[in-house]
């Protein structure tokens, strides 16, 4: 974690934000921000609002109200066009892999590169080759997403992210769609990048990743985030009666 977290710039900072879907009020107040080489582990019950809180970090889901900075700038003041060239910096995991069926992994990776940054298609192909070595799948650049496991894709998708050369890495649930037995190899390509100083943040029911690999966890619920803390702490010593709550019925789980 910054020792410097007083005066240095946040990488992200939220301000009041707020977001609403017709009556359904998600979001209801939260002001927080997050630090350059954090990994910040969003936890709570479902229905909590914290994947909506995700998607509005790189506005895929634009606040009702309240404003969002990313390294000072405002995104929530933005037009798409200048909105786009700050959400490259951001790279987005989701629950389900979304790779293009039709185009092998190699093509995945190299797609948004080549298209969105101008990079060759030799300097694509190796930055590819590279990141596929780093998450362990350096023999499966020809095949193609519906012949590689759950696991498989989720760390394509991962590579895929981290081949725009992002400054922050938002994780979406990034192991709940895969058999138990393919989590694992998904956490440990996130404990690595958490280890090398990607600033992360990570929801998650995955709550020993949480423990072992995060800088603070946030605790949300009924729309806010109602306690941050040290991992330690938190699953030690939880503040609040909801936090308190939700362990103790994930630990009879």
């Amino acid at each position: 974690m910054n020792n410097n977290e007083e005066k240095a710039t946040p990488v992200i900072a939220v301000e009041h934000l707020k977001k609403t879907f017709g009556k359904n009020e998600v979001l209801k107040d939260i002001s927080e921000n997050v630090y350059d080489g954090q990994v910040i582990c969003l936890i709570g019950p479902s229905g909590a609002g914290k994947s909506t809180f995700l998607r509005c970090l790189n506005l895929l889901d634009k606040p009702t109200a309240g404003k969002v900075f990313f390294e000072g700038d405002e995104l929530t003041a933005l037009d798409d066009q200048n909105l786009d060239q700050l959400r490259q910096q951001m790279g987005m995991v989701f629950q389900n892999f979304n790779l293009f069926p039709h185009k092998s992994v190699l093509e995945n990776l190299k797609l948004a590169p080549m298209k969105v940054k101008g990079m060759t298609e030799e300097d694509a192909t190796q930055l590819a080759q590279k990141l596929l070595q780093q998450v362990g799948l350096a023999d499966k650049a020809e095949a193609f997403p519906n012949n590689l496991s759950g696991g498989q894709q989720q760390r394509v998708a991962i590579a895929r992210a981290l081949a725009m050369n992002p400054k922050v890495m938002l994780f979406d649930e990034p192991t709940s769609a895969l058999d138990p037995e393919m989590v694992g190899e998904v956490l440990k390509v996130m404990q690595d990048l958490a280890t090398e100083g990607m600033t992360m943040v990570v929801v998650t029911h995955e709550m020993g990743f949480a423990k072992n690999v995060a800088n603070q966890v946030w605790f949300m619920a009924d729309g806010y985030i109602q306690e941050t803390n040290s991992p330690q702490e938190f699953f030690a010593h939880p503040q609040t009666e909801r936090a308190q709550d939700f362990l103790a019925k994930i630990l009879e789980a």
